[in-house]
């Protein structure tokens, strides 16, 4: 009687060899993602450095010493939503700012919140020409509502 003979061990190994290199392109993939949504999760401020010149107080722009308040618009998924954003600018730089939720959807009003918990950083202290948001804390629907309210406060402080 002849015995069955079992997988080919070349074979097997074959298999191994090509799942290892599929786990591991898997978890090569995974980290790169990680890697690009915690900084995407990080609050960013994201001004056009395309054509970088130092940049001189005769060049920006100016506005009044002042506190400023005024509502972004922007469209999410559920329909139109608005951010409530209060500023307080000196000599030409935010020194404070706060902003309220006022989504509608409770999927915005979350995205809101994780926003308003993280955008302060990004603003305070710096000059009202270099601050554009665009995504904070994986949030960059709600950046176009505040960078829409920071327009008309800019154009409400003009000098």
């Amino acid at each position: 009687m002849e015995q069955e003979q079992g997988p080919n061990k070349a074979v097997i190994a074959i298999i191994v060899v090509v799942l290892l290199a599929a786990v591991g392109g898997g978890v090569f993939y995974l980290v790169n993602q990680n890697k690009d949504s915690d900084s995407s999760n990080v609050a960013t401020n994201s001004p056009d450095t395309s054509n970088s010149q130092p940049s001189s107080s005769n060049s920006t722009n100016s506005y009044k010493d002042g506190t400023y308040t005024a509502t972004g618009t922007y469209q999410s998924p559920g329909g139109q939503e608005k951010i409530e954003l209060t500023v307080t600018i000196a000599d030409g730089k935010i020194t404070s700012t706060s902003a309220t939720t006022k989504a509608a959807s409770g999927t915005s009003k979350q995205y809101q919140q994780e926003f308003t918990g993280n955008y302060k950083t990004l603003v305070v202290g710096k000059s009202v020409n270099e601050v554009e948001l665009d995504r904070v804390a994986g949030s960059s629907l709600t950046s176009n509502g505040f960078n829409d309210a920071l327009d008309e406060i800019k154009q409400d402080a003009a000098a």
